[in-house]
């Protein structure tokens, strides 16, 4: 099975509600709410049905990008919100050559599963040639007391001082914590998080 049609699996044949990563409200819209304008260019990287965007849609976010490698989350995430405010790419962020920059990207759950050093490196290469100078990077994966697999795949975890150093001299760091994730059948996922701006 091909990793699109893996998550395409993922996403049919399981109700939102019940996903693992599920979360009734993304606790990093009151953080983009306090830090940047509703006309900044926002991405949310492997969105899904996550109710990011969603969120920042009723906040009245007006310039709003959702990737996803899964086409059936996509069509799912249009049917719910009819808003021409919110663009849909279906991407593989390995494979993902950008046509605009952006002044906010946001990633929960999807950095850990790149797995292959390479595509890590190219990973942080990407969102700063991506973000404007100035932009706010918020990226949440696995801690090194995290899953060591998700959702049928193997999964990199990463520690705070992980993340730091990868972000190396393109950003500076603004924030990070460590958030205990429980997930719709009561397991804690340790997530670790890092908030940059791009230099």
């Amino acid at each position: 099975m091909t990793l699109p049609a893996h998550w395409d699996d993922r996403y049919e044949n399981n109700p939102a509600s019940k996903l693992s990563w599920h979360q009734e409200r993304s606790p990093e819209v009151d953080f983009v709410a306090e830090s940047v304008g509703k006309g900044t260019p926002i991405i949310d990287i492997g969105g899904g049905l996550s109710p990011f965007v969603d969120q920042l849609v009723d906040l009245e976010f007006t310039n709003l990008t959702v990737l996803d490698i899964s086409a059936f989350a996509l069509s799912e995430g249009k049917r719910r919100i009819e808003s021409n405010q919110v663009e849909w790419i279906c991407a593989d962020i390995r494979q993902w050559q950008p046509e605009r920059m952006y002044g906010l990207w946001h990633d929960r759950a999807v950095f850990h599963f790149l797995t292959d050093p390479e595509d890590q490196r190219r990973y942080w290469e990407l969102a700063a040639e991506t973000l404007v100078p100035g932009g706010m990077l918020m990226l949440g994966c696995f801690s090194e007391n995290g899953p060591d697999t998700c959702s049928g795949l193997p999964v990199t975890r990463h520690s705070i001082a992980d993340l730091i150093e990868a972000a190396g001299t393109d950003f500076e760091v603004i924030e990070t914590r460590t958030e205990n994730h429980v997930t719709p059948r009561g397991g804690i996922q340790e997530f670790a998080w890092l908030y940059a701006q791009r230099l």
